[in-house]
């Protein structure tokens, strides 16, 4: 049976070779005890799975010990009793620090029996790493000392010699003050991590009968919806795995819908709005989000692609099933709609423009900036408060994630990302983790639009005469040359594929939509919400447009500028003169003859 987890193959090939080890990582959860003689896998505690391990190996004598509980072994009082004798120590009292780990070196200096200490709260003997008082530090020195002395016990079991060894159970490495295990040839760090794919199917499948509905399936049909649940449960612990099982089991959920309880379990419902999307709505995206962005109909292809393959259930086919559900990089001039469309998909799919997450990347510049996406270690300020990312993705699992400006993050940062593409989820600093996997993942960018000539002096790279085709090319490789050679990170690439979308210059055609959709925009919410009824000439809608075809560099976001400055204002200084903010009809003849002033309007009851 291969069913050994890693960390515990590294224990066996490393265990005659350091004295002392840290195990960090998934500590909390359960582990596989493989009984090869039976062909059996059983999930215990990490610390009954130390104390078999070792007791198989033929140490005598295994103590574990923490800050709180003192030394104690609840699965043989007889060992515990033997290793007070050979520390020298009463372990019914309250021992001070200092005085157990003194204890724990004298006993693991003897050579009459093996012997294996596991200290199961490491970080608690330094509350602040890095930074500890003398007698914290002298705690730690007294292990490193222990550490560097390798001592042979002769196993009474085996009649072997054993090192004598020390394990320390951490969350985190850097739980553990770094002097303590840099450069120490004497310490091995063992990483824990999430149970993989093999274990899951084997842990499934041993209580798959508590479900409902599977005595009715056959062996095939059993197989089947075992290889489903392991790939549902993509990045969950056993004990998570466990608690999808009951919820199965407290629910009545049948395992034709094991889905469901998977969704329940991470999100705290059955449903996914991704699974509600029906083919007629899947049919009418493209025209439905070129109605809000106009003339970017190949982003909008893009996307339209990607939301049918997602909401079809085909983007999990390829692999695994705890990515997101796709993920674009929109790159192009501002004010070309980038945002609008990252709207336009949230409205589209759940319903409410509100589920768009955005983050600002040029807050996110520094390289400690990891903490405000994932929260700020314990010990340290904003701890309780948690990360803007992890807390927003805990709060709203289906919707659209937008980081904008993404070229303004610190590298680092990047690294979180990779993670969130590739494996759909991320630990914050409290340890909970959060899953992407309902998420859909935007990048946008301004790269490619300048670059820097031989003097370090910003000039344009592409500009609104170029050739789209040509412009698109021009921006694509800039793009590539940021992520390869300036950042080094070409990774980052590859997890987004074929899925960049350049944005076109908005060009005159362009404007003239977007004019009138804001327009139109603008009287319907004054009618609707004002009781208001705005009449425009046409003489004013063509000062309109004459304005904002005169500076198209701003973008759709010009646009909106000049029909608050044009219009919006105007109507404002109007209303205030008749006195009326509701119950009115009013026709703008033609503009102001400057700025400020009003423009030729009539007036008429409703």
């Amino acid at each position: 049976m291969k069913l050994m987890e890693k960390w515990q193959r590294d224990l066996t090939v490393y265990r005659d070779v350091y004295t002392t080890f840290i195990v960090e990582g998934n500590i909390h959860d359960k582990q596989t005890w493989v009984y090869e003689e039976d062909d059996y896998c059983q999930p215990v505690s990490l610390e009954m799975f130390m104390y078999m391990y070792l007791k198989e190996e033929g140490y005598d004598v295994i103590a574990f010990y923490n800050t709180v509980d003192g030394f104690y072994n609840t699965f043989d009082d007889k060992m515990l009793k033997t290793f007070n004798g050979l520390a020298g120590v009463n372990t019914d009292k309250e021992l001070e620090v200092g005085v157990a780990l003194g204890a724990a070196r004298t006993a693991l200096n003897t050579t009459g029996q093996a012997v294996a200490v596991v200290i199961t709260m490491a970080n608690t003997l330094a509350l602040v790493p890095d930074s500890l008082s003398d007698d914290e530090a002298s705690y730690y020195s007294s292990l490193m000392l222990t550490s560097m002395n390798p001592t042979l016990g002769m196993s009474g079991t085996t009649g072997k010699p054993l090192t004598n060894l020390i394990f320390m159970f951490t969350d985190k490495i850097n739980d553990i003050p770094a002097w303590f295990y840099l450069n120490n040839p004497h310490v091995k760090t063992l990483t824990i991590s999430k149970p993989g794919k093999d274990i899951r199917k084997y842990i499934i499948s041993s209580k798959l009968n508590v479900v409902p509905g599977t005595e009715e399936l056959t062996d095939s049909e059993r197989d089947e919806y075992t290889e489903q649940f392991a790939l549902l449960t993509d990045g969950m612990s056993l004990v998570e795995l466990d608690g999808v099982i009951t919820l199965c089991r407290q629910q009545n959920i049948d395992i034709k819908n094991v889905r469901e309880a998977v969704y329940l379990y991470r999100y705290g419902q059955t449903e996914s709005y991704w699974d509600k999307i029906d083919i007629n709505k899947i049919q009418n995206i493209e025209a439905v989000l070129k109605k809000r962005v106009k003339g970017q109909e190949q982003a909008v292809a893009k996307v339209a692609d990607i939301i049918s393959r997602a909401s079809l259930g085909l983007s999990s086919l390829q692999g695994n099933h705890g990515k997101p559900k796709g993920v674009l990089f929109f790159a192009g001039p501002t004010g070309t709609g980038k945002t609008e469309l990252a709207k336009s998909i949230a409205e589209y799919v759940f319903g409410d423009e509100a589920f768009m997450i955005r983050f600002d990347m040029s807050e996110y510049g520094q390289s400690h900036s990891d903490q405000k996406l994932l929260g700020a270690p314990p010990g340290y300020v904003g701890y309780s408060a948690g990360g803007q990312l992890t807390n927003a993705i805990k709060e709203k699992p289906f919707s659209v994630v937008l980081f904008d400006e993404i070229e303004k993050a610190h590298p680092s940062i990047l690294d979180k990302f990779l993670q969130i593409l590739e494996d759909g989820r991320l630990t914050d600093s409290a340890g909970e983790t959060v899953y992407f996997s309902e998420t859909l993942i935007i990048f946008t960018s301004n790269l490619g639009i300048n670059s820097k000539n031989k003097y370090g002096e910003l000039v344009e790279n592409v500009n609104k005469d170029m050739p789209y085709d040509e412009m698109r090319e021009r921006v694509l490789a800039s793009i590539q040359d940021y992520f390869k050679f300036q950042i080094n990170r070409p990774e980052i690439l590859n997890r987004i594929g074929d899925n960049f979308v350049v944005f076109n210059y908005i060009n005159e055609k362009t404007a003239m939509d977007i004019l009138s959709a804001k327009i139109t925009s603008f009287i319907n919410k004054l009618r609707q919400e004002k009781n208001i009824q705005l009449y425009i000439s046409a003489n004013y809608s063509n000062y309109l447009l004459s304005v904002a075809l005169g500076n198209l560099d701003n973008g759709g976001r010009g646009i909106g500028n000049v029909v608050e400055t044009y219009l919006v204002n105007p109507l404002a200084r109007v209303l205030t003169k008749e006195r009326a903010n509701k119950n009115i009809q009013l026709m703008f003849d033609a503009p102001p003859s400057a700025l400020g002033e009003l423009p030729k309007y009539r007036v008429a009851p409703m």
